[in-house]
């Protein structure tokens, strides 16, 4: 367990809830590179029953997050993503096929690999 983080205790919680190995293996690898990032705080937040990793930028905004699933990680584009123009999503659907607009105009994407992972950071911009 990371010792002083945000809701730490979360961690193995939400990676024991995850069924799919392939998908284990890629919420310890995200989990990591967030540790990581720069410019950005990342903590897990309970939602309700929602399994909730937050992504904070300096300005206290939240441009990405993720759902724990049993069988997928579902990342969030959030408003503050989707309208700083940064990212378009015709190059997420470009990237990802599992695409998809919520009602409130978020793009999500499924994660179920460490490949997707890497995909994912890359077209974020952020180095591994």
């Amino acid at each position: 367990m990371i010792k002083g983080a945000l809701n730490s205790e979360l961690y193995s919680e939400w990676l024991a809830s995850i069924e799919q190995a392939e998908t284990r293996e890629a919420f310890a690898y995200i989990v990591g590179l967030a540790a990581s990032l720069g410019g950005y705080t990342c903590h897990p937040q309970k939602k309700g029953v929602i399994r909730d990793f937050r992504f904070l930028n300096a300005q206290k905004k939240q441009p990405f997050a993720f759902i724990i699933n049993q069988k997928w990680l579902l990342f969030y584009f959030r408003l503050p993503a989707v309208k700083g123009r940064h990212y378009s999503l015709d190059q997420v659907q470009a990237t990802f096929d599992s695409t998809t607009v919520t009602n409130t105009g978020e793009w999500t994407v499924k994660i179920q690999s460490i490949q997707d992972v890497k995909r994912l950071w890359s077209l974020l911009g952020f180095v591994a």
